[in-house]
């Protein structure tokens, strides 16, 4: 799985869920748990030896994980939390560069109104 750059997300903008996944086990790795558990359960076992989520995370991450979860089902989230702050830096990117807001709806499939709405939140951001 390609990791894309990650460095422009706003954690704080992020459900409360994922951001208690990101202070335990960092930003990539909470990526790469939503991008192949999110959207459901994950049980947290005691041992790291008796879990799939050492093929997705690193020893220390996982360790992280079980030393805070150990036990506990976690409902993971969607990776979609990350997809669309990505998907809305770009439209922001592309529409300082002069994309119009139509070209943008049609690339990306959304609403003219949600074009504006996201070109908007880059103005309140700065």
């Amino acid at each position: 799985m390609e990791m894309p750059d990650l460095s422009n997300i706003e954690t704080s903008q992020l459900p409360q869920s994922l951001q208690s996944l990101i202070e335990c086990i960092g930003l990539e790795n909470a990526y790469r748990l939503t991008c192949a558990f999110g959207g459901r359960p994950k049980y947290i076992p005691k041992h790291r030896a008796r879990t799939k989520l050492a093929d997705v995370l690193p020893p220390d991450a996982l360790d992280a994980l079980i030393e805070r979860f150990a036990g506990l089902a976690l409902e993971i989230p969607k990776a979609d939390h990350f997809q669309r702050q990505l998907r809305n830096q770009q439209i922001q990117k592309e529409s300082a560069s002069g994309l119009s807001r139509s070209l943008l709806a049609d690339k990306y499939g959304l609403s003219l109104r949600q074009i504006g709405n996201i070109r908007r939140q880059d103005c309140h951001a700065r």
